[in-house]
């Protein structure tokens, strides 16, 4: 299928935690970025992509995340269980996808240097392998987002605590490809507002 045409896959960005390390009350997905709040830009570049769908799992200051989504093409998932770890996240989105997604990309909220042509390079190497979990790297070190062949949906939805998708990793390893990206900045995630800076 051609780029900029759509897919068979869906996004499903990662915005319900509470983001513990940070001071006060502002989770990590609220941070603002270049004059927008993270949750925004990342389901904003998502949406630039060929993604059929992208889905925001909210949680901790849920009204404010959908407010902060507020004009964009996105479909809301509300998790009331954010409390007990990102696996029901995952799962919430699970639940949430279309009946015809063969597949999903996993998006965490709180990176800030995720572009729309890295969701597409994501699903060009699925397209091509039909691999059952498709991943960026930079020099052997792998990140996020992570996408799963709809054949380990059920693997995930069984997944269970504050850790996500890597948990199936190690029974897929073999089957695994990985795209390299050119800098590691790509991949780098916020874990305070001095990372931002």
């Amino acid at each position: 299928m051609p780029a900029g045409g759509t897919s068979r896959v869906s996004g499903v960005v990662l915005a319900a935690g509470a983001s513990r390390r940070l001071p006060g009350d502002l989770p990590k997905q609220l941070l603002e970025w270049r004059g927008e709040p993270l949750v925004r830009r990342v389901a904003r570049q998502a949406r630039a992509s060929r993604l059929a769908e992208v889905l925001v799992v909210i949680g901790h200051r849920g009204d404010a995340v959908r407010q902060a989504l507020a004009g964009l093409d996105v479909g809301i998932v509300e998790n009331p269980s954010y409390a007990e770890g990102q696996s029901t996240s995952v799962v919430a989105g699970l639940t949430a996808l279309t009946a015809s997604s063969r597949a999903a990309i996993f998006i965490p909220a709180d990176m800030p240097n995720l572009e729309a042509p890295l969701f597409d390079r994501l699903i060009a190497a699925w397209e091509e392998s039909d691999a059952p979990i498709v991943l960026p790297s930079h020099r052997g070190r792998r990140g996020a987002p992570v996408l799963f062949d709809r054949r380990l949906f059920a693997q995930l939805a069984a997944i269970r605590g504050d850790e996500g998708g890597r948990q199936l990793f190690p029974a897929h390893e073999a089957e695994i490809v990985e795209v390299e990206v050119e800098s590691a900045e790509a991949l780098r995630d916020v874990d305070s507002e001095e990372d931002l800076a």
